[in-house]
């Protein structure tokens, strides 16, 4: 029901990771070949626009590997964001969605910050942020005492942690795997506009920034819910808070990230 809270990194100046939406010939086939691949930090298979998703700690050239189609987009991963879940009706939700999308006047870009922490870390604080950016809710010191770091150390790790990473929580009413995944790249000019459509919903959305684009996954529960969701989109569309998208159904995901 609850996931988390994670942390994911920001970009910054010294460390980048990297998001990769693409099509792979046999993508059952690829998804256990990406297992253990050097930098690929997370992995899911998919099918839409994209059957592969793939994110690495290193700028690296799929296009190359033997069965890859083509890449549907790809670019340096920006700021995660999830917002609080409300209690609410999936009616509901989408009658606060549709009246946003009623209200809305096209008016000037929503421009996304784009300045880069600082982060400069020694093995200390990435042996913190690997023991903890799944659950950053454990007990502290079995933990220090496990990875041999000073308490002293996590103090002042923890305090510059917000400049740093942005934590995200998931709230799944129902249980995280009764739900289907559904992947939305948006191109966009009203990226907080986006956002403000998904977050009324009563499970939690979970978007990150791909170079100027922005990527969204929402868990939903059946056909009407779905086809719901497809309407709202379609609607900002037609209002032009949304220039284009493309679209993935979830299969699986690795375990390296539970979001």
């Amino acid at each position: 029901i609850l996931v988390g809270p994670q942390m994911f990194l920001n970009p910054s100046s010294s460390y980048k990771e990297y998001v990769y939406l693409m099509n792979f010939l046999d993508p059952f086939e690829a998804f256990e070949r990406l297992k253990g691949f050097p930098h690929v930090i997370y992995r899911a298979l998919t099918f839409g626009d994209w059957n592969t998703v793939v994110i690495t700690d290193r700028l690296l050239d799929f296009t190359k590997l033997t069965g890859v189609e083509d890449m549907q987009r790809h670019g340096v991963r920006g700021r995660s964001y999830t917002p609080k879940a409300e209690q609410i009706t999936w009616n509901d939700s989408f009658r606060k969605s549709f009246d946003k999308i009623r209200k809305f006047t096209p008016g000037r870009t929503e421009c996304r910050n784009l300045w880069l922490t600082s982060l400069d870390w020694g093995e200390d604080e990435w042996k913190l942020y690997h023991a903890f950016k799944f659950n950053v809710r454990q007990k502290i010191i079995p933990v220090l005492q496990k990875i041999k770091v000073k308490y002293e150390t996590y103090t002042k790790w923890k305090d510059r942690l917000e400049h740093c990473a942005t934590i995200c929580t998931g709230f799944y009413p129902a249980g995280v795997k009764t739900y289907t995944s559904y992947w939305f790249l948006f191109h966009t000019d009203y990226e907080l506009t986006v956002k403000s459509l998904f977050s009324p919903f009563p499970t939690t959305p979970f978007f990150v920034e791909v170079g100027d684009q922005l990527l969204t996954r929402v868990k939903v529960t059946s056909p009407d819910v779905i086809r719901r969701l497809f309407c709202t989109i379609y609607d900002a569309k037609t209002k032009k808070i949304i220039k284009e998208f493309k679209q993935a159904a979830g299969v699986t995901c690795c375990q390296h990230c539970n979001l």
